[in-house]
């Protein structure tokens, strides 16, 4: 069952506050990535491209976690415990460019972020991470 993210911790989701997104690799340990997300309702969006283990991780077991610490006060965060239900294409890498125009104020991607040359190279996708639990602190 989905749960709700409130809107005292939303903005930690939105960006440009980095999230570190836990897998579980091939042997169910778990493997830790900083990323960007943005949300579309409460559904956290996450990017990221193929080949990489992220997506080999979540077709596996579709179980992540995502932590927030807000960069302006230690002691607020959240913690979502979820599933990746849908892997989509990033049609374009219009969602990598809105992530970048977010978190590094330039709406580029490649050429800004990542190298101009590996546009059109890479296969851009997105998760769409439904939470399940919900822990947040705010002190």
């Amino acid at each position: 069952m989905a749960v709700t993210i409130p809107d005292s911790h939303r903005d930690l989701l939105e960006g440009p506050v980095l999230v570190t997104l836990t897998t579980l690799g091939p042997d169910g340990s778990p493997e830790n990535t900083v990323v960007w997300c943005s949300l579309d309702g409460d559904t956290v969006l996450v990017n990221t491209a193929e080949g990489r283990r992220k997506p080999a991780n979540v077709r596996r077991d579709p179980r992540v976690a995502l932590c927030a610490l807000d960069p302006n006060h230690w002691g607020r965060w959240i913690d979502i415990r979820g599933e990746v239900v849908e892997i989509v294409p990033d049609a374009d890498a219009q969602h990598i460019a809105e992530l970048a125009g977010i978190y590094t104020g330039n709406p580029i991607y490649y050429g800004n972020v990542a190298p101009e040359y590996m546009a059109g190279k890479e296969e851009r996708i997105i998760f769409r991470i439904e939470p399940k639990r919900i822990a947040k602190i705010a002190y």
